[in-house]
C-alpha cells in the first residue's frame, strides 16, 4: 500500500537516496518542504513518489506488483504524466536528454537580470510550456528564490522579458536548468545561449546540467553539452489503463 511521507518519513528519505537525477530532484523538493507540508510526497516499498500538479515523479524499481499498485494510484488522482528513469512501461512516451556541461569556462552577461520580477517570469515561463500551471510555478518558484535554492535569470527588451531561464541547485555540486525559454519573435538571435552561459559563469567548479528534448540536443551539444542519461516522460491518458 502507497503511504504518505508524512506517516513514513525515515522509509521515505531511504528511498530517495541516489545519485540519478529524479533522486537528487526530489529529495532537493522535499528537503524544501519538510517541516511545512510534505503530503505530495509518498512511498511504497523501494520506491518514493513526488506529485506535482497532475504529475507525478517516480524513484525506484517497482515490482509488478509494485508497478500495478502505483498506476492504479495515478489514476485514482488524475494523473496526467509520469516522470521516470523507467524505460519498459507500456505508454506514449516522451524521451528526454539529460545533458551535461563539460565545455570551458564562460564570461558572465551584464546584460542578463537575475532574481527579479519572479511573477512576471513565471508567467513568461507558461506560455511557453505546454501543461505549466501558473499558480503550480509560481508558488515554486517564488518560495524556491526566496529560500535561496533557485536563481531566475532574463534578458528583457522594452521591460518585456524575451529569453530566460532557471537554475536550481541539487546538492552542493550540481546546478539544473529549467525553463529555458525563448519568445518565438526573438528565436535564432543567441538569447537562450548567452543565458546559459551566464548560469554556467555563476556556478564555477558544479556540476550545470540540464534535460531537453530529441529535437534540441544539437544545440546543446554545440554549446558544450554531452548526453549522459535520459528521463521518461509517459502519458498517462484514461483510455491507456
Amino acid at each position: 500500500m502507497i503511504k504518505s511521507a508524512q506517516s513514513r518519513q525515515a522509509e521515505f528519505e531511504q528511498n530517495i537516496n541516489g545519485k540519478s537525477f529524479v533522486s537528487k530532484k526530489m529529495k532537493c523538493e522535499y528537503q524544501l518542504n519538510k517541516g511545512v507540508d510534505i503530503s505530495n510526497f509518498y512511498t511504497l516499498n523501494s520506491c518514493a513518489m513526488m506529485m506535482t500538479g497532475e504529475n507525478l515523479s517516480l524513484r525506484g524499481a517497482p515490482t509488478d506488483e509494485d508497478m500495478e499498485t502505483i498506476l492504479s494510484f495515478c489514476q485514482f488522482l488524475g494523473v496526467y504524466g509520469l516522470e521516470t528513469q523507467l524505460d519498459n512501461l507500456p505508454f506514449a512516451r516522451t524521451t528526454m536528454f539529460l545533458m551535461k556541461y563539460s565545455g570551458d569556462s564562460c564570461d558572465n552577461c551584464e546584460e542578463i537580470v537575475a532574481n527579479e520580477n519572479i511573477y512576471g517570469f513565471s508567467q513568461f515561463s507558461c506560455e511557453h510550456f505546454a501543461g505549466a500551471s501558473f499558480p503550480t510555478v509560481y508558488s515554486s518558484l517564488a518560495r524556491k528564490v526566496n529560500k535561496g535554492v533557485s536563481d531566475i535569470y532574463y534578458i528583457t527588451e522594452n521591460r518585456r522579458i524575451v529569453s530566460g531561464a532557471l537554475a536550481t541547485r541539487y546538492g552542493m555540486d550540481d546546478i539544473y536548468i529549467t525553463f529555458v525559454s525563448t519568445r518565438p519573435a526573438k528565436r535564432k538571435n543567441g538569447l537562450a545561449a548567452k543565458v546559459i552561459r551566464h548560469i554556467i559563469s555563476q556556478n564555477p567548479g558544479r556540476n550545470v546540467i540540464l534535460m531537453c528534448e530529441e529535437k534540441l540536443k544539437n544545440f546543446y551539444t554545440k554549446l558544450g553539452f554531452v548526453h549522459t542519461d535520459n528521463v521518461y516522460l509517459y502519458t498517462l491518458r484514461e483510455e491507456s489503463y
